[in-house]
């Protein structure tokens, strides 16, 4: 069915010379719809499905009756105290953060932002993993600290690693991993560890070390994520997306709600790089204002 895909001719802004032609599966039913028929029961398991609503919706029939469906979602390993999730909404000097678009290059609110960090490193142990809706807005504060003096700052708290646009995550990992295990150092012949400053890691949420990185223990006491990573929605492939699914749900606000489910999906996929096993323990700290209402 031609309704079920679209080809998509994309460029590449930075080499504009440059097109690529891709294919855009919109009907992924049409395919699992062959799993569903040979099966007795299918299971579909995974640490971040929630919100589970978009697998439902674009996988499974509506031929396939709801009363079918079973839904099983099990605690954490963890118990509650070992922890916390915070959602920071204003600033020291009391500005409401704001990382929406119209907001986000203020330089006061990056400014802010950044005492906040320095804040924060000042308290957390080990390691701080902090992640940034974008490399273009991840590179434009750093350069607005700098100008501040905040980045000497942090780093006189944690020394800072950032993740690069261009370089191997690898490398950038092994140099992070290196620092927080070098935390500890013998003081003297008695053996007696002192604690040193840990780091902090900056990168990107969907970049390379926000999905299959483990920052269990010291590598991510904290995670903080700035932001909502809301996607572009002028991109065309994800307009043919929202369109669809509106269309095909005869919802019109499904649309937007796949849109949301996106954002909040590389949320869950970010913050779930820490607590790795059942004696592991961290902090969790969402900054922007939208988070004060329910998501």
């Amino acid at each position: 069915n031609d309704d079920d895909g679209r080809m998509v001719i994309v460029r590449d802004d930075r080499k504009p010379k440059e097109f690529s032609l891709k294919f855009l599966l919109l009907n992924a039913e049409v395919h699992f719809n062959f799993v569903l028929q040979e099966c007795r029961a299918v299971i579909l398991a995974g640490g971040t499905l929630q919100p589970t609503s978009d697998f439902v919706q674009e996988l499974i029939s509506d031929r396939v009756s709801r009363e079918k469906i079973r839904y099983f979602s099990c605690g954490h390993v963890i118990p509650p105290e070992n922890l916390c999730v915070l959602s920071l909404t204003t600033g020291p000097s009391g500005l409401p953060f704001d990382f929406t678009f119209q907001s986000r290059n203020e330089v006061r609110m990056m400014n802010e932002l950044g005492m906040a960090i320095v804040n924060l490193c000042k308290v957390i142990p080990d390691g701080i993993v902090l992640f940034f809706p974008s490399y273009n807005y991840e590179e434009q504060v750093f350069s607005t600290w700098k100008a501040a003096g905040i980045v000497n700052q942090i780093d006189a708290q944690k020394k800072v690693v950032r993740e690069s646009r261009t370089g191997k995550s690898e490398d950038t990992f092994k140099i992070y991993q290196e620092i927080i295990r070098n935390n500890f150092q013998v003081e003297d012949s008695a053996f007696n560890l002192k604690r040193q400053k840990g780091a902090l890691l900056s990168c990107i949420i969907g970049g390379k070390l926000s999905e299959g990185i483990n920052f269990s223990d010291g590598l991510g006491r904290c995670i903080i994520v700035v932001g909502l990573p809301f996607p572009n929605p002028h991109d065309p492939v994800l307009m043919e997306k929202m369109a669809y699914v509106s269309h095909h749900t005869k919802n019109p606000q499904a649309g937007k709600q796949y849109y949301d489910n996106l954002c909040m999906k590389a949320v869950n996929q970010s913050i779930g790089r820490s607590i790795r096993h059942k004696d592991d323990y961290a902090s969790i700290i969402l900054i922007d204002g939208r988070w004060q209402g329910e998501r």
